[in-house]
């Protein structure tokens, strides 16, 4: 693709998962990269104007902060992600999203750069960037090294979210675990406010996403060996390895995601020996009220550790 040189970013969807190997890669390939804001209402409001009613929650976003970066960018980097393996793959929402942008944003016509990531094809994750630097005029070579770096990069980053976490589960308060994609956790307009509820109550605060994904997945066979998602089988996994050091875990998703909803129940029944919340995110609400719901939540945790009724203080 010529006359690139500034690549957007929208910060939504899979941008909390692989943004900083897709910055990383772009910037060492020498192109500049602009993410749009962090979430505001605003932004969600400008993303359900353009949506189907029965669009999930994180898709309006994800619209809004696309719509947020015309004319600031010379390409809007829009993977389509399709999963590795036909046992791991992605919600088809990722599947589509490069043909869903460009048909919701057909009149602004914005210039898209997207790569694919097909399970069917059984590619690597190298070869798929290796292909990017090629559409955007890149060597081989230079894409290698790109790619390098990029994954370096991000999994240091990780693997410093999860040293912190480890020296979390070894203190002596009350930890809970936010179980939900990333995504979901950590947006400003979504759960990243239920994460400052949760710390202004004295809780520690733990994330499925800050689990090593590796062995999240593998521990995921555990629970089910037929459930497709990807993500959720993330969630899945870092709950139970978790389990035994949280006491209590809380279920984040967001109205009406179809993979999360089934394999959200099918946690809660698995888990009998902790307390489990489960909270739904939607447009109209978002986390209005739930501070309510989660100091409720917080005494249950303290009741149960304090070993219930009928003991003396």
């Amino acid at each position: 693709m010529e006359h690139i040189h500034t690549i957007g970013i929208p910060r939504g969807l899979m941008a909390y998962r692989e943004g900083i190997l897709w910055t990383e890669f772009f910037k060492q390939l020498g192109f500049s990269c602009v993410l749009s804001p962090k979430s505001d209402r605003s932004i969600l409001e400008e993303g359900t104007a353009r949506a189907a009613d029965e669009t999930c929650l994180p898709f309006k976003m994800y619209l809004g902060h696309v719509q947020r970066l015309m004319g600031k960018c010379d390409a809007v980097f829009i993977p389509r992600e399709g999963g590795y393996t036909a046992r791991e793959k992605m919600c088809t929402r990722y599947e589509a999203l490069p043909d869903l942008i460009s048909n919701i944003f057909r009149d602004e016509q914005i210039p898209l750069l997207t790569v694919s990531y097909d399970w069917y094809s059984k590619t690597t994750e190298e070869n798929v960037y290796l292909k990017l630097a090629e559409t955007l005029g890149k060597s081989r070579k230079e894409g290698k090294k790109a790619y390098a770096y990029a994954k370096k990069t991000q999994d240091a980053w990780y693997k410093a979210k999860e040293k912190r976490q480890l020296l979390k589960l070894e203190s002596p308060g009350n930890k809970v675990l936010l179980a939900g994609h990333p995504y979901v956790l950590h947006d400003a307009c979504m759960g990243g406010e239920l994460g400052k509820m949760l710390e202004k109550m004295g809780v520690e605060v733990l994330y499925t996403d800050y689990v090593n994904r590796k062995n999240a997945r593998k521990k995921s066979y555990d629970f089910s060996g037929v459930i497709p998602w990807l993500i959720n089988r993330e969630i899945i996994g870092a709950s139970l390895l978790l389990k035994e050091k949280a006491d209590g875990i809380v279920l984040v998703s967001a109205y009406p995601c179809g993979p999360d909803s089934l394999a959200g129940d099918l946690l809660v029944r698995r888990i009998k020996d902790l307390p489990v919340l489960s909270l739904t995110l939607d447009a109209q609400n978002g986390t209005a009220g739930m501070e309510t719901r989660l100091e409720s939540f917080i005494d249950i945790i303290k009741y149960q550790k304090a070993g219930g009724y009928g003991i003396k203080n």
